[in-house]
């Protein structure tokens, strides 16, 4: 009797193991909310450009945003993306790390020209 409840214990054990191990296979998605006026205002139709900022990458977006200010992507790569926002006479920057699932990210539009844009001068 011994020997059945080691057996049995030691196969729950190895069921609970090895069953417990599950691949994840999401996406890695960013969701960007864009607004102007400290984020009391969704920046419809404003210009998005999502990049990876290296060499031979096909991560490079040119994207309106909807109603709510709100801009999709979906990747099936993990990716650091830099992020700029345009709607004249407004523009701010950032940057993303996506991880598996999705990513929310919410850029306050500036006036041109602001040093607290986050934009490098080349972009």
């Amino acid at each position: 009797m011994f020997k059945f409840y080691r057996s049995l214990l030691v196969l729950s054990l190895a069921f609970f193991v090895l069953g417990g191990c599950s691949k994840d296979d999401r996406d890695f998605a960013l969701d960007l909310y864009v607004t102007v006026e400290d984020g009391t205002i969704a920046a419809q139709n404003a210009l998005v450009h999502i990049y990876a900022p290296v060499d031979n990458t096909t991560v490079d977006y040119y994207l309106y945003s909807d109603e709510e200010g709100k801009v999709s992507i979906s990747l099936k790569n993990k990716a650091v993306v830099e992020i700029v926002a345009t709607k004249r006479p407004y523009k701010s920057c950032t940057f993303a790390e996506l991880e598996r699932g999705v990513k929310t990210v919410y850029l306050d539009m500036t006036i041109s020209g602001d040093p607290d844009s986050g934009c490098r001068d080349d972009q």
